[in-house]
C-alpha cells in the first residue's frame, strides 16, 4: 500500500524550504509521495495575513509543477470551516481507500498534536513524520524523526516580511511563485505598516520612546487593531509610568 505524507499548512506562501523537505521525504524513502494540503483557514492561526485561498492554492500548484511524487490537495476547500486534520484524513481515506496516510510536519506538530481535535486518534491511526526545525530537538515514540532533513532557514512569515519591507525575497520562493506574487501584488499592501513597525522598534532600542510611540501610532492609523503595535505601545506606557513614579517618589 502506497504511503502518502500529508503536508498540512496555509502555505502563505509556499517557499523553497517546503519543497526541500518534501523532496527529502520522498528521496529518503519515508513516503512514496507528498501531498501539500492547503488549509483555507488554519484553526490554530489568525487569518489577517492570509492571502486569498485560491491564490495560495495556485502558488502551490505552480511550485510543485507536474511532478508525480508531489501533489497539491484542495480537499479542505470543500469541507466545513475551520477544517480539522482528523476530519480531513477521514475524508481522504474515504476517497482513497487504497492509500495509507502519514502526517508530515515540524517539531511544533510533535509538541502540539495532543491538543488537536481528536489528537490521540490521529497519533494512533497515522504515522507522524517530524522534521526538526532546530538543533537539539528530540522526540520519542510514536514520532518518526527525520534527523537529517534539511533545516528550514526560511519561513512564510519571513517571505511576507521581506516583500513588505522591499528587501530581497525572490530567492526564497520558486520563480513561478515569485512571478505570481508580483503579478497579483500579494503581501505588498502592508509595506508602509512594516516600515513604521521597523522604525518604531529601532527608536525603542535607542530608548527614544516618544519617537517610537509616533511610529507605532502611525501603524494603528494604517492598520487599526494591529496587535504588535498595540503591544509595543503598552510596553512603552509601562516604562514611562514606571519612570514617572520613580522620578516623583525617590
Amino acid at each position: 500500500m502506497a504511503l502518502t505524507a500529508l503536508y498540512f499548512g496555509s502555505f502563505n506562501p509556499i517557499h523553497n524550504g517546503h519543497l526541500a523537505v518534501a523532496r527529502y521525504v520522498v528521496e529518503c524513502g519515508y513516503a512514496d509521495e507528498v501531498w501539500f494540503v492547503i488549509s483555507p483557514h488554519n484553526p490554530h492561526k489568525q487569518t489577517a495575513d492570509l492571502a486569498p485561498e485560491k491564490a495560495r492554492l495556485e502558488m502551490a500548484k505552480r511550485a510543485v509543477g507536474g511532478g508525480y511524487q508531489m501533489r497539491v490537495c484542495d480537499v479542505e476547500f470543500t469541507m466545513e470551516r475551520p477544517s480539522y486534520t482528523v476530519k480531513t484524513i477521514d475524508r481522504l481515506r474515504m476517497f482513497y481507500p487504497e492509500r495509507e496516510f502519514a502526517i508530515l510536519g515540524g517539531g511544533d506538530v510533535a509538541r502540539t498534536i495532543h491538543t488537536w481535535r481528536e489528537g490521540e486518534r490521529l497519533i494512533k491511526e497515522n504515522k507522524i513524520l517530524i522534521y526538526p526545525r532546530g538543533e537539539g530537538e528530540e522526540y520519542g515514540e510514536p514520532f518518526v524523526v527525520m534527523k537529517s532533513a534539511p533545516k528550514m532557514e526560511i519561513s512564510s512569515t519571513l517571505v511576507r516580511q521581506q516583500i513588505a519591507m522591499g528587501d530581497d525575497w525572490q530567492s526564497l520562493v520558486p520563480q513561478s511563485v515569485a512571478e505570481y506574487i508580483k503579478e497579483n501584488g500579494l503581501y505588498m499592501e502592508n509595506k508602509e505598516v512594516e516600515k513604521e513597525l521597523s522604525l518604531g522598534k529601532e527608536a525603542f532600542a535607542r530608548s527614544e520612546f516618544g519617537e517610537a510611540k509616533n511610529h507605532f501610532g502611525a501603524v494603528l492609523r494604517l492598520d487599526e487593531g494591529n496587535c504588535e503595535a498595540e503591544q509595543w505601545l503598552d510596553m512603552i506606557e509601562e516604562i514611562l509610568a514606571f519612570r514617572h513614579k520613580d522620578y516623583y517618589n525617590p
